[in-house]
């Protein structure tokens, strides 16, 4: 029997076609097959065949005669697909002349002629799509106790990586009913449509338990990073373990500087701004923090500019692009404003008015304010973020270098010796903020190891930090030779004192380090 619809067949396919091209589409089979099969089978006349059960023999593979009552992966990926549709109408398909939706308590697809303004459907669906992960219960537990602590385990990690805007993150309850399906975990990643999986095993020998938690390429099944945990039996009884685990876990994976980020970036070049794709916000964090230099700088602002042109409700995006004017200003690019750093807080603030979660755009604005040399303002937004739920060990680092900028040793210290221990892969600027405060407390030989990390990446700081360290350590020919370096880099029109002041609003410290390098400058020039 054919059905009438107020579109025509036509329209319908080539609007499917339209919405399929959308990124979120084209990163998940589940959601691809999902729609087409149910508005192929509605358009064939067998939309009262569309059940629970069908769908998932037909586009989940699950096996015949399984139970849909037990197994809720249909009704998920329903809301899913239902979202999904949602975030596509409020983004690329704005102006589409066909809707094509997928009301809640059925799976037959409605087709309708569009208004340019669907009543329903929210302005701020994000149109960028995210890493999809999945925490999947811990294997092989025959101890009743061992599993009751790997679900209290797996519930808390799914529960704060939520707390990362940069992630989507697929409930534990969702997850957890795998392990009643017996699935492989290539099986499993599937039918969750997740991007990763994070998942691990735990040992009971005498009294010591090897807790082993992995993170997993799902379509690959490569292993991409895992971390061992060894400890006493007794202390499973308790929520210390469970804790520290978590936390350690969560800042090796979450965030811009989590290995998911990085394991992307890696293989993913800048792609031209007309391309922006699944997470170039990230990955041009990357390339903009790695191989600074002009023209990666005028490519990375373009395509951030791109970004939010995009999607305007990417709050990371927004506060990318704050950083990126941050960075442009600190290395003296030329991003054709009168004022950069204002144009950094702009961008930092919209960011937080969308997502509040957004961690990047504490940073943003920490480090804008501090270039405008406004404490007040710098320590107020650390301290707002201090009250976020979960603080990303990244964003941690760089807030800490800010405090101990603004004159906040001890506490700047603590986030970032707290950082870098968590996370080895952070910025330059880091190895600066530790030496600045080494400086600042008398311990030289240490000021001059975290200067050396440097490593060139800022051969300006580089150079104060190392003349100043060998001057008071009474290394006068390494002091000299370092400054003599340092002066031939030096632009003529800039003085050593205006550089120190541009962003260390700690008075005693600029003091210190300008005396250091006039004892350093053998030939006496003014610095």
């Amino acid at each position: 029997m054919s059905l009438s619809f107020p579109v025509s067949n036509t329209q319908i396919i080539s609007q499917l076609e339209k919405i399929l091209d959308f990124q979120v589409f084209r990163n998940s089979l589940i959601l691809t097959g999902f729609l087409k099969f149910v508005i192929e089978e509605t358009l064939a006349g067998r939309a009262k065949d569309l059940k629970e059960y069908t769908i998932g023999t037909e586009v989940l593979g699950k096996k015949v005669g399984y139970d849909p009552q037990g197994d809720a992966s249909v009704r998920i990926h329903a809301g899913r697909l239902r979202k999904v549709l949602q975030e596509y109408y409020s983004g690329p398909g704005k102006l589409d002349s066909v809707l094509i939706s997928i009301p809640k308590g059925t799976y037959v697809p409605v087709f309708s002629q569009k208004d340019p303004e669907p009543p329903g459907f929210s302005e701020t669906g994000s149109t960028i799509s995210k890493p999809t992960l999945a925490v999947v219960p811990f294997q092989d537990l025959e101890d009743e106790g061992l599993k009751a602590f790997a679900d209290g385990l797996c519930e808390q990690i799914c529960s704060d990586l939520g707390f990362f805007s940069e992630l989507s993150v697929i409930s534990y309850f969702s997850s957890r009913r795998m392990a009643f399906q017996e699935l492989d975990l290539k099986n499993a990643g599937k039918l969750l449509d997740a991007t990763y999986l994070l998942t691990g095993s735990i040992q009971s020998k005498n009294d010591r338990v090897r807790i082993r938690v992995q993170l997993i390429q799902s379509a690959s099944q490569k292993l991409i990073w895992s971390n061992l945990y060894e400890r006493e039996k007794s202390e499973l009884g308790g929520f210390a373990l469970q804790d520290d685990i978590v936390h350690h876990v969560v800042n090796q994976i979450g965030g811009t500087h989590g290995i998911i980020f990085r394991e992307g970036a890696k293989a993913n070049p800048i792609r031209p701004a007309v391309d922006i794709k699944v997470y170039d916000a990230i990955h041009w964090y990357y390339y903009l923090v790695n191989d600074v230099n002009e023209p990666t700088f005028r490519k990375g602002l373009e395509i951030m500019k791109s970004t939010v042109n995009f999607d305007p409700n990417y709050a990371l995006g927004w506060a990318i692009l704050g950083e990126t004017y941050v960075a442009g200003y600190f290395y003296g690019f030329d991003a054709m404003l009168d004022d950069p750093l204002r144009e950094a807080i702009r961008c930092g603030q919209k960011a937080i008015k969308l997502d509040p979660m957004t961690q990047h755009s504490y940073q943003t604005l920490g480090l804008a304010y501090l270039f405008q040399r406004k404490k007040k303002e710098c320590l107020q937004i650390i301290a707002e973020w201090e009250k976020l739920p979960h603080r990303a060990n990244g964003i941690a680092g760089g807030l800490g270098f800010c405090l101990i900028a603004a004159g906040d040793f001890e506490k700047g210290y603590r986030l970032l010796c707290e950082s870098i221990q968590i996370n080895p892969y952070y910025q330059w600027w880091f190895n600066a903020g530790l030496s600045f405060y080494h400086f600042a407390k008398g311990e030289y030989d240490d000021a001059q190891y975290w200067a050396e990390k440097i490593q060139g990446q800022s051969l300006l700081w580089e150079l104060i930090l190392k003349a100043a360290s060998y001057s008071q350590l009474g290394q006068t020919s390494s002091a000299q030779s370092t400054y003599l370096q340092l002066k031939n880099i030096l632009p003529d029109s800039v003085t050593l004192d205006q550089i120190l002041g541009s962003f260390l609003l700690s008075e005693s410290l600029v003091e210190e380090l300008g005396k250091a390098l006039k004892k350093a400058n053998s030939v006496n020039t003014m610095v």
